[in-house]
């Protein structure tokens, strides 16, 4: 365990300028259970627990309950139309590689790239380019506020926000990280991310 939380705090020395965080030292999305889109809600595998308190961040230092809950307990509303369209479509961009800059798939995406892609495709609605914009532009939210479709948005060098994923329930988020890699999911779970987290928002009702 040690060795993997000194990679993670290695990898956020190389964040590129601008860019989103760097994925070298993390797992693959071949790792995590997808979205089983026949039972609203479901992962076909339930192996995690998921955060069940959240206390708004300051910008210098984000804070956690430690409290976590069996995923039978969750209440999310996973049958949401516009929320499902938006879960498809970002599922859909998972193995899609890191292009800084990029906004499609062909040509890869970024973090913010991804989520403006996303959002544009599954409900019409157009997303500032950047993760500060994008951050500054949604609706603040609690963990417990947080449904499947919402942002995180996270600081992992310098002083904006400078990184985002889109929220899939469970502690779970699809994101696009710098380093060479792709498209993929992630837990909020992890040190890494706890103490560079900035913000949860919404553009959904």
């Amino acid at each position: 365990m040690g060795n993997i939380k000194a990679a993670l705090l290695m990898g956020a020395v190389t964040t590129v300028l601008g860019g989103c965080a760097p994925m070298g030292s993390y797992p693959q999305t071949a790792q995590y259970p997808y979205w089983n889109h026949t039972v609203p809600g479901v992962y076909q595998n339930q192996a995690r627990p998921y955060f069940t308190s959240y206390n708004q961040p300051s910008m210098s230092q984000p804070a956690f309950s430690q409290q976590y809950q069996p995923f039978s307990q969750q209440t999310e509303p996973y049958d949401a139309p516009a929320r499902r369209a938006l879960l498809a479509q970002a599922h859909q961009a998972l193995g899609v590689r890191y292009t800084f800059g990029g906004e499609t798939p062909r040509e890869g995406f970024d973090c913010s790239g991804l989520t403006q892609y996303v959002y544009k495709n599954a409900q019409g609605i157009t997303l500032p380019r950047t993760a500060a914009e994008q951050s500054a532009a949604s609706r603040t939210l609690s963990f417990e506020q947080m449904r499947p479709g919402d942002l995180i948005f996270f600081r992992t060098s310098g002083s904006k926000v400078n990184h985002v994923g889109i929220y899939i329930g469970r502690g779970d988020f699809i994101h696009a990280a710098s380093g060479g890699s792709k498209v993929s999911i992630d837990n909020l779970s992890k040190t890494y991310w706890q103490q560079r987290l900035v913000k949860f928002g919404a553009f959904l009702a």
